[in-house]
């Protein structure tokens, strides 16, 4: 018994040993991190809001860090595919996230999602937001969103492309079809390029796409905007309707993106981020850039303010879906 004893007490101060050890070498490991390059895995094909806000965002946190954080495209399934890559990835700060709105969403409206957006993440940082758009290709014969719902039924099926299934951009489609009964039928592609592309070349009359995406079109005349979703007019286009204006209440659905590291990322490494992500979005140079992209600074929300943000976000989207009906079935 007294051996036992002496046993169990020597493996008691072994393990104390052991977690001073952890609990003295984590700040250190902050202080130095990085020590290698960091990867921002984004969650759409290049090209895109996600996309572009993501490089530069590297490139600043690059020279800020003296470290090179590169960018790494893993686009699908509205940003799932990524999500679920980031999620299982060491928490040692070397691989980040940078998503959108879909991150919310898509527990919600696919049962085999591999993730839950606040339990297997550290949230670092809102990024950027940006209004969605009711965008058309010229063709189509309608300037005003009741013009579009008449168009629309005359044609008994219309197809809308989005960023993909289960992001803010299509429940934006569905959330619209159900409070106007337009034929609308749902195209996912893989990211806002490919589907912005494809309604540009005529092959989709109809996108719902975030403002950053669809901006350069719009101003060459090779899209029409018919309305931005949030509640709100966007101050990058001021002079476009709300889908709420034209009589549907409380139509609200935009998008915003988040810098996230998986769960158990040392805080020290998630407070440092927040940090230098909060001055270099804020700073005017990248808010100049950010406007001249037709998106929004997201403000200087802290960890533990954008961790509320998120499960803010998680049942607002739920409550949506729950509206929509909307599931996905794979």
């Amino acid at each position: 018994m007294q051996h036992g004893f002496r046993r169990r007490r020597l493996m008691a101060a072994i393990g104390f040993s052991f977690a001073l050890g952890g609990t003295s070498l984590a700040p250190a490991h902050a202080d130095t991190w990085p020590t290698k390059p960091v990867t921002i895995v984004v969650a759409f094909a290049p090209g895109g809001m996600t996309d572009i806000v993501g490089r530069m965002l590297a490139a600043e946190l690059s020279q800020t860090f003296k470290q090179s954080f590169v960018v790494e495209n893993r686009p699908g399934a509205a940003g799932q595919l990524a999500t679920e890559y980031v999620a299982r990835k060491p928490n040692d700060g070397y691989t980040l996230l940078l998503s959108a709105t879909g991150h919310v969403i898509g527990p919600a409206v696919q049962k085999t999602v591999r993730y839950r957006p606040v339990l297997d993440f550290e949230p670092i940082a809102l990024i950027a937001k940006a209004p969605n758009m009711l965008v058309v290709n010229p063709s189509v014969p309608a300037h005003t969103v009741p013009e579009f719902v008449t168009w629309a039924k005359a044609q008994g099926s219309v197809p809308y492309g989005s960023a993909g299934v289960g992001g803010s951009t299509h429940l934006a489609g569905e959330l619209f079809r159900h409070m106007t009964g337009a034929p609308l039928v749902h195209v996912p592609y893989k990211g806002a390029s490919p589907s912005t592309s494809d309604a540009v070349a005529g092959q989709i009359p109809v996108v719902f796409q975030d403002s950053m995406s669809v901006s350069a079109f719009i101003a060459a005349g090779k899209l029409r905007p018919i309305a931005v979703t949030s509640l709100e007019r966007s101050k990058l286009f001021p002079d476009v309707p709300t889908i709420a204006e034209a009589g549907y209440k409380n139509f609200d659905a935009y998008t915003w993106l988040g810098l996230y590291a998986p769960t158990g990322t040392p805080a020290a490494i998630v407070t440092r981020l927040n940090t230098e992500v909060n001055r270099i979005m804020s700073s005017p140079d990248m808010v100049a850039k950010l406007k001249k992209q037709n998106a929004e600074a997201a403000g200087n929300l802290n960890p533990a303010e954008f961790r509320k943000y998120v499960e803010t976000e998680v049942a607002k989207w739920q409550n949506m879906v729950k509206i929509t009906g909307v599931q996905i079935e794979q």
